[in-house]
Parts: C-alpha cells; structure tokens; sequence
C-alpha cells in the first residue's frame, strides 16, 4: 500500500532520444512525405474522396395495419378502411365516411351552393365542372321550397353535410412497419428490424419510447399523440383520413 502511494506523487518525464543520421533523417522525411502527398494529391485533389455521394441508394418499406373496427353498425376490417391496398409505404385509414347509394349516370340538381329561382341564374355556369358533375344551365326543384342548377353526372349527388358518428376504434388499430435502406457504394445496410427480433416477441410487443424502442408495432393513438394531435377532433372532421406517409 505504501508503495502505490509513493508510486502516486512521483513526476515523470519522457525521454527524447536524437539521432544525428544523415540516412536516418532522410528517410524519416521521404515516409513523412509520401504520407502527406498521398492525403493531398490522391485522396483530396484527385479522387475528393472527401465528397463521395451515393446515387444508388436501395429502400424499402412494408406496412400492415390491423384492427376491427364498429362504423353504422358494420364490423370493418382492413379491406374497408385502408387505402390503397396495404403493404406500401403510403396508406390511410378511413375514419369517417358519406356513402351515396345507387349512383348512376344521368341528370339531376347539384348540392353546393347553387341554388336559383329560374333557369338564368344557371345559364352563368353551362358547362362548367360543378362539384358533382357538369352544369346543363336548368333550374330543377332540389327540395321543397329549393331549386338547384342541373348537373349531369353521377346522380343522385353527395350531400357532404350528413352527420355521421366516426369509427373510433381507428385509436386502438396497430401498424406494423418495416423498413430498410442501403448504400451500394459503401456497402452499408440499416433497418429497423433487429435479427434478434423473435416471432414471440412480435406477437406481443407494442412500441413504447421507455420500455420497447426496437418494436416495429405502432398503436394510431400513440402516434397521434406523440404527433400532439387529438384524435376526437381529426375523426369527425368530414372526409378525414389519418394518412402516414413513408
């Protein structure tokens, strides 16, 4: 023990040693030399190895969504409410829809905004695209009391003022994402998957900032809420869909 502490507050110094070789000398310059003028003139000048970019770059992503949800008295499952077809890196999930029965071709009064009392008041707008189709310049009775300018097109057209009660089952739909990426000049590849990622572990694991950062599988309600979005108020919104995006 009183050794260690001796050996504590002792000074040391290192020991420079010269040799005075003409040959040694020389050669230590030429090695310092070809050192410095390969950094320089190849790596720097020649190939700017210092600004190489890879052109080639190889992603991928795969999603699925999964999730039952309860909208009009209807189970939907993913085939409803996703679209497009999942496994893409885009998708969105319906949460509120307005569905316009038997809709065929043909004649009938628009629903935006155009109402009138004679056929002049839609001569203005003949053949002009509406929001349902194309205006024919008639005044056509809408509703008691309410006459509409004439479109042709799909009829009978969709009133987007209907309340309906979102599916708020969207909250608790979970995403499976994976996705990878590679850099071919440099021969480096990264992804979220981690190989000891188990399929025991998949089936039961739910992505948690604190306790799973390595699952792939996301709750919508929990990344709504790390995005600081309120569910309740994006569902009800008319023709919302909750996009993510790659």
């Amino acid at each position: 023990m009183w050794s260690c502490v001796k050996n504590f507050f002792t000074y040391e110094t290192t020991k420079s040693v010269v040799v005075k070789s003409w040959t040694i000398g020389i050669i230590n310059r030429i090695v310092q030399l070809i050192i410095i003028s390969y950094f320089i003139g190849w790596v720097f000048i020649w190939e700017k190895a210092y600004q190489v970019r890879d052109t080639a770059i190889e992603s991928s992503v795969m999603t699925k969504v999964k999730g039952f949800g309860n909208y009009n008295n209807r189970v939907m499952d993913v085939a409803d409410y996703v679209t497009p077809t999942q496994g893409g890196s885009v998708f969105c999930i319906i949460t509120k829809m307005i569905t316009t029965e038997n809709q065929v071709q043909g004649y009938c009064p628009e629903t935006e905004k155009y109402n009138c009392t004679k056929d002049s008041d839609c001569t203005k707008y003949r053949h002009r695209p509406g929001g349902y189709g194309i205006f024919t310049g008639n005044c056509v009775p809408f509703k008691t009391n309410i006459s509409m300018c004439e479109i042709k097109g799909w009829c009978p057209a969709e009133i987007d003022t209907i309340k309906t009660e979102p599916m708020n089952d969207v909250e608790n739909f979970t995403i499976f994402i994976k996705n990878s990426i590679r850099f071919p000049t440099f021969n480096y590849t990264k992804g979220n998957f981690l190989p000891s990622i188990t399929n025991e572990y998949i089936k039961k694991c739910n992505f948690n900032k604190e306790k799973d950062i390595y699952c792939p599988i996301f709750k919508v309600g929990d990344i709504l809420k790390n995005a600081e979005q309120n569910f309740t108020q994006l569902a009800n919104t008319v023709k919302t869909a909750i996009a993510f995006f790659k």
